[in-house]
């Protein structure tokens, strides 16, 4: 059974990746002062852990003319199936993260919408498929993550 413990180095990685997913070994190697073959072997052993479970494109909302980022907290009717919610959800484009939380809402939703319309539409999308309350919060500037 492989160990599961991660140094330093294993963080370094980890840490560049989620900067840059298409960072190559080489690329890794020079920053973390390892040969690119330690740091393949490294990477595939972070994968086998499942510590890195896959690589994704960071997309541009504002190129695809979703200029508007909020996020939305809803709390659904209690007549609703939140997993039949949430298959739905799962299908709208404009959602670009979605959790089930605690405290007093449901669901924290980041939506990326065509400007103040599309977060109306995204809303009463929400109201018409379960949400009793939403409140919404429009994101100003990106400040980490």
């Amino acid at each position: 059974m492989e160990s599961q413990a991660l140094d330093n180095i294993d963080h370094r990685i980890v840490g560049e990746l989620r900067r840059d997913g298409r960072k190559s070994w080489k690329e890794l190697a020079e920053t973390v002062h390892l040969s690119a073959s330690s740091v393949g072997e490294r990477v595939r052993r972070l994968e086998r852990l499942g510590v890195i479970s896959g690589y994704q494109a960071v997309v541009d909302h504002e190129a695809l003319g979703r200029g508007l980022r909020s996020v939305v907290e809803l709390s659904l009717r209690p007549d609703v199936v939140p997993e039949l919610f949430e298959a739905a959800l799962a299908q709208r484009d404009e959602v670009a993260f979605a959790a089930y939380v605690t405290g007093a809402a449901d669901y924290a939703i980041l939506v990326d919408c065509a400007g103040p319309e599309g977060l109306d539409l995204f809303v009463r999308w929400c109201k018409a498929n379960g949400a009793a309350t939403t409140e919404s919060r429009v994101v100003l500037r990106r400040v980490m993550g």
